[in-house]
């Protein structure tokens, strides 16, 4: 039998999760807490295999909770539940060291499935959570491309996807109607801008941000 014990501040919540997780075969339920910090005390008389636990939750939350499980009981896993979909409090979860990440919304088999993972000592996090995070870091990645945009000139992104096909100064002047020296102008401009000291540096930061 694992032992399992749930970390919830509502109180109906607590149970109802606590009555699902007990119906669970190989599952026995050994403590429920209201707090991170009532689920240390449990730890300190409990052998406990897994945590399911909320993230918001007043006097210790479940991301500080589980920075304090894994310095002190490295082997527990550890199951984030919550109704936020925001990205950054998956991020700070997994940045924690949590080894799963579901929703309060999910079905009751999810939840089964999530725990037996973890304690199969495997990874779950479920596909909102991971959508969360994909769009998040699309989000940040469009910020960046549109910020990097904004800095460099029209003509500027012009020379830099010439650069990126390997043009040399003459030929880019010359396929713009423009002087060598307009054009090397530009590309001390870019790297002063951009942070780079040469072309092969211009075009890598070029891709990353999808100005190419």
């Amino acid at each position: 039998m694992k032992k399992v014990i749930v970390v919830e501040d509502h109180q109906i919540l607590l149970e109802s999760i606590s009555l699902l997780i007990s119906t669970i075969p190989d599952i026995e339920l050994v403590g429920k807490a209201s707090n991170g910090q009532k689920a240390m005390q449990i730890l300190e008389k409990e052998s406990v295999d897994l945590i399911v636990s909320d993230v918001q939750m007043p006097v210790m939350n479940g991301v500080e909770l589980v920075w304090k499980v894994k310095q002190q009981y490295p082997q527990i896993k550890i199951l984030m539940l919550t109704v936020s979909e925001d990205a950054q409090t998956i991020k700070d979860a997994l940045q924690a060291g949590a080894d799963g990440f579901i929703f309060k919304s999910a079905e009751k088999e999810e939840l089964e499935e999530a725990i037996l993972s973890l304690i199969n000592n495997k990874k779950y996090f479920s596909d909102k959570a991971i959508l969360s995070l994909a769009e998040a870091q699309n989000e940040v990645y469009i910020s960046e491309k549109e910020a990097l945009k904004s800095i460099l000139t029209d003509r500027e992104i012009q020379i830099l996807k010439l650069i990126s096909q390997e043009l040399s100064g003459i030929q880019i002047a010359e396929k713009l109607f423009i002087s060598p020296t307009t054009v090397e102008s530009h590309r001390k401009n870019l790297f002063q801008k951009i942070g780079v000291n040469t072309s092969v540096g211009l075009v890598k930061y070029a891709l990353k941000h999808g100005i190419l």
